[in-house]
């Protein structure tokens, strides 16, 4: 079915190249109509399979963490991330703690529930639990970006609390484990300029806080 489906676009995106020299300039924008169709479907397939690609990602981490614990528990544990994780697309913040927090009771070492728990507790303000979470992650991963994203909001974290020194310091530790990371770059320039209010700029969460200096 899905070779199908991806068959009958691939014939539409031909037809339209075959079509588009010659064609008038009304049926030009007609064309064009149909590749922005084409355009939205094949994003959204992408950003589907980006996200179904996320949690193979996570299970292939539970796997090589801890084999023995799947085969035990999988669907209490999983089935709480998956829930968390979509109450957090929704920016139901405080739901999504809720069923985080019972993914990493199970599992403590299951990184994607902590950051995505983590990534929560940013958004509720709980700022203390949220670094908790964040230096255990920076802590244990071997993933750079991950790495990343933890000193990243730890750097928020201190800034927030205007320890500027330490927000640089953690800003500095982020780019170190990947230089291609820009959020960490835009927050040391921002605590560097060191105006009135710093805008802090937080990962995947978007996450944007207005802090005094």
């Amino acid at each position: 079915m899905i070779q199908q489906w991806f068959a009958t676009m691939n014939d539409v995106l031909d037809d339209l190249i075959l079509r588009y020299p010659q064609a008038s300039d009304e049926e030009k924008i007609a064309c064009r109509q149909q590749w922005d169709m084409l355009k939205t479907l094949s994003d959204d397939i992408i950003e589907l399979w980006l996200q179904f690609e996320d949690k193979m990602g996570c299970f292939r981490d539970l796997q090589q963490q801890q084999p023995e614990l799947v085969a035990e528990e999988p669907q209490r544990m999983l089935g709480s991330f998956v829930k968390g994780q979509g109450y957090f697309k929704l920016q139901m913040f405080k739901q999504a703690s809720e069923q985080l927090e019972q993914a990493i009771v199970s599992y403590p070492d299951f990184l994607c529930a902590r950051l995505f728990l983590a990534m929560s507790l940013m958004h509720l303000k709980n700022w203390s639990e949220a670094q908790r979470h964040f230096q255990l992650i920076a802590a244990i991963t071997d993933e750079k970006r991950l790495q990343a994203i933890a000193y990243n909001a730890l750097g928020c974290i201190q800034a927030i609390y205007a320890h500027l020194d330490k927000a640089q310091s953690y800003f500095h530790k982020a780019l170190e484990a990947d230089p291609g990371f820009a959020d960490p770059k835009l927050n040391l320039q921002s605590v560097v300029q060191g105006n009135n209010q710093i805008q802090l700029q937080f990962g995947s969460a978007e996450l944007q806080s207005l802090v005094q200096a």
